[in-house]
């Protein structure tokens, strides 16, 4: 089988193809098919040798001859990768470290120039770029050839904002660049200046000079101006190259110092560092003094801007400095980069509040009590709880209120006594030694329901034996009662009793007279307010009860 594809069969889906293979067997003639899919891919751009000119670079390629193509796809990376698509591999993988920077509008453009979204790519840096063909139904042809430029190294290019390694203490900034080898002299003519220039913060652009120096072979300055180690930011530098017989030049990538910062915790610090420089660093040294000591000791090396020292003591001095080591990937510069933050101390305290306790309640409903039953917070995630706050809210909707505490840590019960209802909602809260509180514990409600529904029995014996006496609901059967309103007929239909005390305790005498109501069978309408999670509601009971002497 042999298909010569052209351009015009390029597409997303597959294609199928089905062969029938069949013999010319005697007397059964047998038969085979099979399905292939085949996937015509569009071949890569041409791409041109990148130029640089200025702060961007120039890409371009040969318009693709594709009929269905319709646009390109840019990508850059920094440094080469070497990639090499597998047979099927089309567009540009992530895995390689390239991004997507643009997408033209049109396949009749064919040139881009990459000025980082105007804010200009940095010098000492080898910008790489692979491009891909876009189809109009989503098709992306296989990624060219890898090609690479650096900017012309003829502006500053800063390679060390730090801490004066000499002497970290005073905080003095010391400031170096690689000088502009391949500045244009004809076209600027010098002799030359560096302007050094300052601003505060991370991105800070209000800038103050702070110095010149003259010539193009002075390029190290020591901003004795300022402390590191006294301020709250970052200084931000940027160096600008001025000729006395033109003018300004060009200036510099500018480039901040390391600055750490120090959140304490519960026997440890939690140590972030961030910088804002247009070289790369791949690895952070972090040193540390502690109190009473001298010196400083590396404690930790890491490729991360945060680290977490743990196991210390609360409330000692811990000092602390970041030495970041870079570089940019191109030749012609010191290397590795070398910088050091500012000194940083900070004491860790307990500020971590103790894992919220775990609750159960039981409901005892003849004596109207929520008993409540937590974990110990110190037997799994913590170990210096004190004492439990319990709160308390009569709905689901209610604000909760502190009820009361413990005295312990190991008390981890607590009856709720002399309550109207058991209906109501519990959390529970765990106190540490120094008074941070946890989370609220897996609220707990009682419903109405935890306990019978209200129920009146259908006999009683006022004879004055002490048993039955009254006429009474069973006693279990109160506990989310918050009022009745009963009345009490004969046969005839004449009211003998009336109550709004859920406890009735009629005796069997008409309320009226308190004369001795005769045996036989009464009958009643009783209106029950029960108290829920979502308010008083009511229930109407009617039914019978026959009076014994």
């Amino acid at each position: 089988f042999f298909w010569e594809t052209i351009c015009d069969q390029v597409q997303k889906q597959p294609y199928f193809v089905y062969f029938k293979a069949s013999d010319n067997g005697f007397p059964v003639s047998l038969v085979d098919i099979k399905t292939v899919m085949i996937t015509v891919v569009a071949p890569a751009p041409h791409v041109f040798e990148p130029e640089p000119t200025g702060s961007s670079i120039k890409v371009s390629w040969r318009k693709e001859n594709c009929p269905k193509a319709v646009s390109y796809n840019i990508f850059r990376r920094n440094g080469f990768y070497g990639f090499i698509p597998d047979n099927c591999e089309t567009g540009v993988p992530g895995y390689t470290g390239y991004k997507l920077i643009h997408t033209t509008n049109s396949i009749n453009d064919t040139v881009y120039v990459d000025d980082d979204n105007g804010a200009g790519l940095i010098p000492g840096i080898d910008y790489c770029y692979m491009i891909t063909s876009i189809f109009n139904d989503g098709a992306e042809s296989y990624a060219s050839e890898e090609v690479c430029a650096a900017l012309k190294k003829d502006v500053p290019i800063i390679t060390n904002i730090s801490n004066d390694s000499s002497n970290l203490i005073p905080g003095i900034a010391y400031i170096a660049w690689s000088k502009p080898t391949e500045l244009d002299t004809v076209q600027t003519p010098g002799p030359y200046q560096y302007v050094v220039q300052r601003a505060e913060g991370l991105n800070g652009n209000d800038y103050t000079q702070v110095a010149t120096l003259n010539g193009l072979n002075d390029t190290l300055y020591m901003d004795n101006s300022i402390n590191l180690n006294a301020v709250s930011f970052p200084y931000r530098y940027k160096i600008d190259l001025e000729s006395s017989s033109y003018g300004y030049v060009s200036s510099s990538q500018p480039a901040t110092s390391v600055y750490l910062e120090i959140a304490p915790s519960d026997e440890m610090l939690l140590l972030s560092w961030e910088l804002n420089v247009p070289w790369s660093n791949d690895t952070y040294v972090i040193f540390r003094k502690e109190e009473g000591q001298l010196d400083y000791t590396q404690i930790e090396t890491t490729q991360e801007t945060a680290y977490k020292d743990s196991g210390l003591v609360n409330n000692r001095e811990y000092c602390y400095y970041i030495k970041s080591i870079g570089s940019y990937n191109t030749s012609g510069f010191v290397h590795p980069l070398i910088n050091f933050s500012q000194l940083k101390c900070q004491k860790p305290y307990d500020n971590v509040a103790p894992c919220p306790p775990a609750l159960t309640v039981e409901t005892v409903c003849d004596r109207i009590e929520n008993i409540l039953t937590w974990t110990n917070p110190n037997n799994y995630c913590a170990d210096d709880v004190d004492k439990y706050y319990i709160y308390y809210a009569s709905s689901e909707s209610g604000d909760f209120i502190l009820l009361d505490s413990t005295m312990t840590a190991i008390d981890t019960v607590y009856t709720h006594t002399n309550l109207a209802s058991v209906t109501g909602c519990y959390a529970v809260t765990a106190i540490d030694s120094v008074g941070n509180e946890s989370d609220f514990s897996n609220i707990y409600c009682v419903d109405f329901n935890a306990c019978p529904v209200y129920e009146l029995p259908n006999v009683f014996t006022p004879n004055g034996d002490q048993r039955n006496d009254y006429f009474t609901p069973y006693p279990e059967s109160v506990a989310a009662v918050h009022s009745i309103d009963i009345s009490i007929f004969n046969r005839w239909g004449k009211i003998v009793y009336v109550s709004t005390d859920p406890m009735i305790n009629w005796d069997g005498k008409n309320y009226k007279n308190n004369i001795e109501c005769s045996e036989g069978t009464y009958f009643y309408i009783c209106d029950v307010f029960e108290i829920t999670l979502t308010g008083i509601q009511k229930r109407t009971l009617q039914g019978s009860i026959t009076l014994i002497r």
